[in-house]
């Protein structure tokens, strides 16, 4: 089974926004590897995370969480496996946070790194991206 760290503060966020979707609907959490990393700019080796909502589908990883369902892609397991989602709220960056602490860190051999973030888009029922 996928291990999944959901902070509070993420929580709480998901509950607020999942309230106005059909009941089926879950968060999906998805990762792209190589996709331009951290702050939508580094080097093509790491990977970006983002969410948004979905229905479930046949083949994806379901982990319940306080009241709501993550679902995850064949692909993004193994990158998504052992991911920390946290909702963070300063002068510098609001809105959804996903780090994976069991990536290794991007470095000039070309090895996967993992952050992302999902800017105020998400609030609004988007997906996540640059935000």
């Amino acid at each position: 089974m996928i291990h999944i760290e959901i902070r509070p503060a993420a929580s709480e966020q998901v509950k607020t926004l999942i309230r106005g979707q059909p009941a089926e609907v879950g968060v999906r959490v998805y990762a792209q590897p190589g996709a331009g990393g951290c702050g939508c700019g580094g080097g093509s080796s790491v990977v970006k995370f983002g969410m948004a909502f979905a229905k479930p589908r046949a083949d994806d990883d379901v982990v319940r969480s306080d009241g709501f369902s993550i679902l995850v892609d064949p692909t993004s397991t193994k990158f998504v496996d052992g991911a920390v989602i946290d909702y963070v709220e300063n002068l510098n960056e609001s809105g959804f946070k996903i780090t994976n602490p069991t990536l290794p860190e991007p470095d000039a051999a070309g090895k996967a790194g993992g952050c992302g973030s999902c800017g105020s888009s998400s609030a609004n029922g988007g997906g996540c991206g640059c935000g």
